[in-house]
């Protein structure tokens, strides 16, 4: 007895897809949360010299940049780049028609999501002047991250790409980004193992039991937009 190769070959190609999705999460949150937020909180920064010290809703000082704090940044930016890389290769299955519609989709439900849990009554967006800009900025990075993670995920999870040509330990190797994140590394565990169940369970169902539970996933998923979408604009309502 011995393991299954079907099964050897499903964890490989779970893998091979986590490492592409962690590739793309890693260097675009870096770039463009981390970077790209800077940037952001240095230009509210500079609107509001008033405000420089006062300790935002991250937790940093608006208007000091210090190696710690800017190292700190980057590795939230990472954190949250990887999860979001996370979600995307989990859902990219349920979207539906062509790439570029599925890519549009995705941004525009994670857009209204991550408005939805970040705009509140907090210093960001009761202290900072104009009131509207830190909503414009906080919406922004996902609109800009999301899709460009999309595009180069998709890219990498090609057939003839490296992530799913190369040898698979080195491939493997990519994964150890998730031990930057502490405990985190445990989501990435998780998610391996279950994409493995997942598809065990899926190829002993139906066409028509596979088709239905899709369906079943895009409607929750919707409720979850629209209550998502109605707080977003209550909140920007309130805030700006």
């Amino acid at each position: 007895p011995g393991r299954s190769p079907t099964r050897v070959g499903t964890a490989e190609s779970a893998v091979r897809a986590l490492a592409a999705a962690t590739a793309a999460g890693a260097i675009l949150g870096v770039v463009i949360g981390g970077v790209g937020g800077r940037i952001a909180m240095g230009f509210l920064a500079s609107l509001n010299p008033e405000d420089k010290g006062v300790i935002s809703d991250d937790g940093f000082q608006m208007g000091r940049i210090t190696l710690g704090g800017t190292a700190q940044f980057l590795l939230t930016a990472l954190q949250f780049g990887l999860i979001a890389g996370l979600i995307y290769l989990a859902l990219r299955s349920l979207a539906i028609g062509p790439r570029w519609v599925r890519i549009a989709s995705l941004t525009a439900g994670g857009t209204v999501v991550f408005g939805a849990l970040v705009i509140h009554d907090g210093v960001d967006f009761t202290l900072l002047q104009p009131a509207w800009l830190p909503v414009v900025l906080f919406l922004a990075i996902p609109l800009i991250y999301i899709p460009a993670a999309g595009i180069l995920t998709e890219r990498w999870l090609r057939p003839t790409s490296w992530f799913n040509t190369a040898d698979k330990r080195k491939v493997a190797a990519v994964l150890l980004v998730w031990i930057a994140t502490g405990v985190l590394v445990l989501l990435a565990a998780f998610a391996l193992a279950a994409a493995f169940v997942a598809r065990e369970a899926v190829s002993h169902l139906s066409a028509s039991t596979r088709s239905a539970g899709a369906w079943a996933a895009r409607a929750v998923l919707g409720a979850i937009g629209v209550v998502a979408l109605l707080a977003l604009i209550s909140d920007v309502n309130t805030y700006a």
